[in-house]
């Protein structure tokens, strides 16, 4: 195994089937669900280290605070930082792409 490979069992998200343009349609689907009932942008990304290489969703370039960062697995969350509901949204977040994978 390469130095820095990941290979945990725990990658929520990664498990969307269909391919990379289905796991991308699907995140960005849940952002904009997200957006709507939260108000909030949030943005998903792959996970690697220390890495963090955006996949899907609504990247807003003007932040004046730093954003939330959660780690679902191999699965990045970033959450604006006005929410105020963090834990509420990745619940949100979470069941929905336990939907996706079904």
């Amino acid at each position: 195994m390469a130095r820095g490979t990941c290979t945990s069992n725990n990658s929520t998200g990664s498990e969307i089937g269909g391919g990379v343009d289905t796991r991308v349609k699907v995140l960005d689907r849940i952002a904009g669900e997200v957006r709507e009932r939260f108000g909030v942008g949030v943005w998903f990304a792959e996970v690697l280290g220390r890495r963090w290489s955006f996949i899907a969703g609504e990247m807003n370039e003007e932040l004046f605070f730093p954003p939330k960062k959660v780690r679902l697995g191999s699965l990045g969350v970033v959450i604006e930082c006005e929410a105020e509901n963090v834990e509420e949204i990745v619940s949100f977040i979470t069941s929905r792409l336990k939907e996706a994978e079904k």
